[in-house]
C-alpha cells in the first residue's frame, strides 16, 4: 500500500474540479478535516478563500503540495 499525503489527494480533487466554486469547496473542506498543523490550515483557508478562479485555485494547490512535501524551491 502508497501512502499519500492529504495534500496529493486534495490536489486531485482539485484539478478535476469542473468550476471554480466545486474546486474551492473541496479545497475547504478536505483542508479543514485534516490533521495539518493548524497555523499552516488557517493560512491556507484564508489564501483559497480570497480566490476567485479555478486557475488560482489550482495554481495555489500546486504550489503548497510542492511546498508542504519538502519540493519547493524555498
Amino acid at each position: 500500500m502508497q501512502i499519500r499525503s492529504i495534500l496529493s489527494k486534495i490536489a486531485e480533487e482539485v484539478f478535476l474540479a469542473q468550476d471554480f466554486k466545486s474546486a474551492q469547496d473541496t479545497f475547504i473542506k478536505h483542508v479543514s478535516e485534516s490533521k495539518i498543523k493548524s497555523e499552516d490550515k488557517a493560512k491556507m483557508l484564508s489564501e483559497v478563500a480570497r480566490m476567485d478562479t479555478l486557475t488560482q485555485i489550482q495554481l495555489y494547490t500546486a504550489n503548497a503540495l510542492l511546498k508542504y512535501e519538502g519540493l519547493g524551491i524555498n
